[in-house]
């Protein structure tokens, strides 16, 4: 981009949920400093469980509220400041395994008026360790997130669209995190007075609310029965 287009016409934006792993704002240090630019990062104000209580509802993988608040609306308005004649190409970094996300954000752009382009899915295609050895090759160190096993480096590891094995890894390697959102999703409970819950269990071929405390305490569970078989 920068090659095509030039520094002075590029824009880098950055929106921040104000609760991501530490080691994606070195990250985007690290990225300043290598191509000599400037990250513009903008936040809402709040994180995800300050718009779930503002909004009354607690997002979930079919409905990830905090995206669109926290990012995509921040995204629009910033657009219509800074570009209100919808004179701009928005770039953004799905790779080519992501057809349905591609579609979707060029569907949802596109209507309001703004071009869509995707660089890393565009062809020769490349697996996501390809893109990450070529960031290596230049000296860039990766969000520690993917090294540890997480699919996307979002929320620091507390994507409300990840699943449960996800939530299971962030207990595993940062019990203190999982704790306390596990204590941001009691409180939202309370407040709504509702039986809802990030999660959903499906055992029994019934779909009911899972909670990060009942999450929690299944997993221990059975890291203690497995610990005790051996």
């Amino acid at each position: 981009m920068l090659e095509k287009y030039g520094k002075e016409n590029v824009k880098f934006w950055f929106f921040d949920t104000l609760i991501e792993d530490e080691s994606l704002y070195r990250f985007l240090d690290q990225c300043e400093d290598f191509l000599g630019i400037t990250i513009e990062r903008f936040s809402d104000g709040r994180n995800f469980w300050e718009v779930f209580r503002d909004e009354r509802f607690i997002g979930n993988s079919r409905v990830p509220l905090c995206n669109r608040v926290l990012k995509r609306e921040l995204l629009e308005k910033k657009l219509k400041h800074e570009f209100p004649f919808n004179n701009v190409i928005l770039f953004l970094g799905y790779e080519y395994t992501e057809t349905d996300r591609m579609e979707k954000a060029k569907f949802k752009w596109n209507e309001k008026g703004y071009d869509v382009s995707f660089p890393l899915a565009s062809a020769p295609h490349q697996e996501k360790v390809d893109l990450i050895n070529k960031l290596q090759k230049y000296g860039l160190e990766i969000p520690r997130l993917y090294d540890l096993g997480f699919k996307h480096n979002n929320c620091g590891g507390a994507c409300v669209r990840a699943g449960i094995n996800q939530w299971q890894l962030l207990l595993e390697l940062f019990p203190e995190r999982y704790l306390w959102h596990e204590r941001q999703e009691q409180k939202i409970r309370n407040y709504l007075n509702k039986d809802v819950a990030i999660l959903r269990d499906r055992t029994g071929g019934v779909t009911k609310p899972l909670t990060l405390r009942k999450l929690r305490l299944r997993t221990n569970g059975k890291n203690f029965l497995e610990r005790g078989k051996k």
